[in-house]
């Protein structure tokens, strides 16, 4: 069971995400708060709490601020009208970010990646098999490139590539540089249909054009597959692909 909270100074807002909760059968609202510090005590007090919707500008209180009190085992996802604070929101390791106004099947799928994200902690593997969600115009990270944020969207995303203290990120028609590491890719990209083949390469399984022995090939790349990635990669492409 999912054990949420909601926070925003906007009580329409919280009417919304009630709402949605109607129709998700393990997603449990105990509370609502349009008051930070309620909120925070009531966390302290009801350790079952294992998810928060949170919105960042609430008055003079930033969301993101109140977000670094919580426990660390506290899942987060941002819901808020400004995309400028993305950024610092995935820095946190929050778990998504809802743009207002969001729709009931991209709010579900927060509740999927709060799932997938469960079901590893669980498993306490590094990488799982398990059915993935493929990814939509709706899913998106951002990510530092010189001295701006670039949106990305992960149904554009190709290949993560690993290039000394940077990632190249393949996307259909440009190639991003961002200073990065692959673990911190891996585990965001965990409940969308990605997987780590080799210690310098994560695709996307929608992108795969062939597996051809012991490479993948995209698009006019080929992608080695490591030792140690492929029978994990076996598992993955028979959970997550139809195969004739």
């Amino acid at each position: 069971m999912i054990t949420a909270i909601a926070i925003d100074d906007e009580k329409n807002a919280l009417g919304i995400i009630n709402e949605y909760a109607k129709n998700i059968v393990d997603l449990f609202i105990a509370e609502t708060f349009t008051d930070p510090g309620k909120a925070l005590a009531y966390i302290e007090k009801n350790p079952a709490v294992n998810l928060v919707f949170l919105d960042i500008q609430m008055g003079h209180i930033n969301g993101l601020s109140v977000a670094k009190q919580f426990p660390k085992h506290l899942k987060v996802v941002l819901t808020t009208a400004h995309a400028e604070y993305a950024l610092e929101g995935y820095e946190l390791d929050i778990l998504d970010y809802l743009l207002k106004p969001f729709t009931l099947e991209r709010f579900e799928r927060s509740l999927q990646k709060f799932r997938s994200h469960a079901n590893r902690m669980d498993q306490k593997e590094p990488a799982s098999p398990a059915i993935r969600m493929t990814p939509t115009g709706d899913d998106f990270i951002f990510v530092k490139t010189d001295y701006k944020m670039i949106k990305i969207r992960l149904d554009e995303l190709k290949i993560i590539e690993g290039a000394g203290n940077y990632i190249a990120l393949h996307m259909e028609k440009s190639k991003i540089l961002t200073l990065q590491n692959m673990k911190a890719f891996e585990e965001y990209l965990f409940p969308y249909k990605f997987i780590r083949v080799h210690k310098s390469f994560i695709v996307s399984v929608k992108h795969i054009d062939a597996i051809e022995n012991n490479t993948i090939i995209i698009g006019d790349k080929i992608i080695p597959i490591g030792e140690s990635y492929r029978e994990n990669l076996q598992k993955f492409i028979a959970n997550n692909a139809r195969q004739f």
